[in-house]
């Protein structure tokens, strides 16, 4: 409900913004202006350039986002205390050997620590390179919560 209402509040505002607005742009040409800017004393760029190097460096940024996790996983309970496991590697990202067995068995740990179980067993793994237009590291498997004392 809440989110609904701020979402109008947002349109309503966005909409009040846009009709104030003064509808001269230039029928031709560009809307950038053509002025230099002194970066450093012997460096002296456009504000074109600037725009563009910016937005280039923000795509950059989506595309490599050095924040996101290298791997993702995609998890399916077949039974009560049985997981299937696929794991997807980043496909910008270099290296990673062993780095599948690692993620799949700490994901493992953490479903049989939530479920309150002593462990787990591995029942199958296997992990490799996917081939497509750009290779990718992937690993699934499936694992079996242990009943019992910790």
């Amino acid at each position: 409900m809440k989110a609904g209402t701020s979402l109008m509040l947002i349109a309503a505002g966005t909409l009040a913004a846009c009709s104030s607005l003064d509808r001269t742009l230039p029928s031709s040409g560009s809307v950038i202006p053509d002025t230099r800017l002194k970066l450093t004393p012997g460096y002296t760029t456009s504000v074109e350039k600037l725009i563009y190097f910016a937005g280039a460096a923000y795509l950059a940024y989506i595309v490599l986002d050095p924040m996101a996790p290298n791997w993702s996983i995609e998890e399916a309970q077949l039974s009560d205390d049985t997981y299937y496991l696929g794991l997807k590697k980043m496909r910008t990202r270099a290296g990673g050997e062993g780095e599948a067995r690692m993620v799949f068995r700490r994901r493992a740990e953490q479903l049989a620590r939530a479920g309150g179980y002593a462990g787990y067993d591995i029942v199958s793994y296997n992990e490799g390179i996917q081939s497509e237009l750009v290779a990718q590291r992937v690993g699934e498997g499936v694992i079996q919560l242990r009943h019992g004392t910790r």
